[in-house]
């Protein structure tokens, strides 16, 4: 996990899933095909997450998506340990996608 989405000991998730997630089905972000994959698979190989582009150039977030869906050492533990807080988009202060 790179960024600050583990600050004053815990793990900061988006609270819900923006709009142009990249897990919502119809590829909104419009990325090339076969990314989201190699993103995923690069996070899962070094037992990491995935951040929230919503949270990008602010307070980093783990994409709400990767959370929900990938079971990493990290989240498994934030989760286990309660220390998970769940941020709204517009609290982070990046970019807030529709």
């Amino acid at each position: 996990m790179t960024g600050n989405a583990f600050r004053e000991g815990k793990v900061h998730v988006v609270a819900d899933r923006c709009g142009t997630c990249i897990f919502r089905p119809g590829d909104p972000m419009r990325l090339a095909p076969g990314r989201v994959k190699d993103m995923v698979n690069a996070a899962v190989s070094q037992d990491s997450a995935i951040i929230c582009h919503s949270s990008l150039g602010g307070q980093n977030a783990v994409c709400r998506g990767f959370f929900d869906r990938y079971d990493t050492t990290p989240l498994r533990l934030a989760r286990a340990l309660r220390l998970v807080e769940f941020d709204q988009p517009a609290s982070l202060g990046g970019p807030v996608a529709p």
